[in-house]
C-alpha cells in the first residue's frame, strides 16, 4: 500500500516517526507530505525510508482550495491508498479531497474541549467542518470521544480511538544539549518545570499563585516555563509584581524539550484540557515525576497518585497544587522512584510494542474500511 502521512509541521515527533517506521517495516511505501519547510522531522523520516516531501505553504483557511489542490494533485501522482491527516486545518484539506481522490482519509484529532472552553468560533467551525466531511475520525484518548459524542453530536461510530504510540528507541537521551549549569539551577532548590502555550487553559496563572505563596513562605523553589502564547506578557508581568523574578524563568519555545524536562526534579502540568498529553509521558521517558489534573486526557490510565505522579482537581487546583507543593518540598527523597515508575507505566502503556491499536491494523481491519 501507498500511505500518505500529511502533517503540518517540521518539528521532531517521536509519534509520527513511530507510524512511519511501523508502516515501513510492515512493506508498505510511505510519503510524508508537510506544508512546512524541510527540517528534523523530515530528516529523521527520510533515514527510515520514507519519501519526504516538504514545502512551504499557508496552514489557514483561506487557502483550502490551493492546498486541496495540492493535495489532490500528490495523492494521483504517487497513487495514495490510505491518507492520515493530523490537526484541524489539514484534516479540513484532507476530508475536502476525499471526493476527488481514490484513497481513504482518516483525519486525526490530537484535541479534546480546549476549542469548546475557549469559545474560538472559528477552530469550533473546523471541528464541525472535519466532523462533516469525515467517513471515520481517529482521536487519541476516550477524552476525545466522549466529548464529541456529547456536545459535537458526533455518532460514536464514526469514531476511533486511536492511543499515541512510540518507539521510545528513537528517544536519544545521549545527546541532550542542556544540563543544569546552563540554567539558573541551585543543589537544595526544587526545581519545577512546566511547558505549554500560555493560553488561558494551560492554566500557569494558577501555578504562578501558588508560587507566589511557597516562595513568601520561605521555600526555595525555581519554575522553568517553556513555550509561548498570547498570555506571555500577562504571566511575566504578575511574575514581575510577585517579586517572583528569581524563581520564575520564561525560556520560550525549544525543540529539545527533552533536554529541560531532564534538569527538572518535578513536572508540573496545570493543564485542564488535553487530549493526550505527551509531554507528560516525555517525563516519564526522562524520568521525572509529575502533576497533572485529574479527569484530564489519558492521565488517570496510568497515572497513580502518590505513586508515579500526584493528581489536583479542577474545581480546587490552587489549594489542592500548594498542598502538593509544600508535601514534594518535605520530601523530594520520593521524586526519585516516582519517576522511575512512571516511565515503567509510559513504557508499559504506549510502547508500539505494547499498542493495541496501530495504523497497520486500521489498514488491515475490514471493519474500519471505508
Amino acid at each position: 500500500m501507498n500511505i500518505l502521512i500529511y502533517f503540518p509541521s517540521s518539528y521532531n515527533s517521536v509519534f509520527i516517526l513511530t507510524v512511519i517506521d511501523d508502516l515501513i517495516k510492515k512493506q508498505h511505501s510511505v510519503y510524508l507530505l508537510t506544508t512546512t519547510p524541510y527540517g528534523i522531522l523530515q530528516e529523521g523520516a527520510e533515514k527510515l525510508g520514507a519519501k519526504v516531501y516538504a514545502g512551504n505553504r499557508s496552514n489557514d483557511i483561506y487557502h483550502l482550495f490551493k492546498e486541496m489542490y495540492q493535495l489532490i494533485k500528490f495523492c494521483r501522482k504517487h497513487q495514495i491508498d490510505y491518507v492520515f491527516s493530523h490537526l484541524q486545518y489539514l484534516n479540513l484539506v484532507a476530508v475536502c479531497s476525499r471526493f476527488f481522490i481514490k484513497a481513504s482519509v482518516f483525519p486525526m484529532r490530537h484535541h479534546a474541549d480546549d476549542v469548546y472552553l475557549t469559545g474560538n468560533k472559528n477552530a469550533k467551525l473546523l471541528d464541525q467542518l472535519v466532523n462533516i466531511f469525515s467517513r471515520k475520525i481517529l482521536v487519541v484518548s476516550p477524552a476525545c470521544r466522549i466529548h464529541m459524542t456529547k456536545y459535537e453530536k458526533v455518532p460514536e461510530k464514526k469514531i476511533i480511538i486511536l492511543p499515541s504510540y512510540y518507539n521510545f528507541q528513537f528517544y536519544n537521551l545521549l545527546h541532550l544539549t542542556v544540563d543544569r549549569n546552563q540554567l539558573s539551577y541551585t543543589d537544595n532548590a526544587l526545581h519545577l518545570i512546566n511547558i505549554g502555550r500560555m493560553v488561558k487553559n494551560k492554566n500557569h496563572i494558577t501555578l504562578l499563585i501558588v508560587m507566589q505563596k511557597l516562595v513568601k513562605e520561605g521555600m526555595n523553589i525555581i519554575l522553568n516555563l517553556l513555550d509561548e502564547g498570547p498570555l506571555e506578557s500577562e504571566l511575566k508581568e504578575f511574575v514581575r509584581n510577585a517579586g517572583l523574578t528569581e524563581n520564575v524563568f520564561f525560556l520560550g519555545r525549544k525543540t529539545d524539550v527533552l533536554s529541560y524536562i531532564r534538569t527538572a526534579d518535578l513536572l508540573v502540568h496545570t493543564s485542564i484540557s488535553e487530549s493526550a498529553g505527551q509531554v507528560v509521558k516525555e517525563a516519564g521517558v526522562c524520568q521525572v515525576p509529575v502533576i497533572v489534573v485529574k479527569g484530564t486526557g489519558d492521565f488517570d490510565e496510568y497515572i497513580i497518585d502518590k505513586e508515579n505522579g500526584f493528581f489536583v482537581s479542577k474545581d480546587n487546583m490552587a489549594d489542592e497544587l500548594y498542598q502538593v507543593l509544600k508535601f514534594v518540598y518535605q520530601n523530594k527523597f520520593m521524586l526519585k522512584e516516582m519517576g522511575e515508575k512512571l516511565g515503567r507505566a509510559v513504557i508499559d502503556n504506549f510502547d508500539v510494542a505494547n499498542a493495541q491499536l496501530t495504523y497497520t491494523n486500521i489498514i488491515d481491519k475490514s471493519i474500519y474500511s471505508l
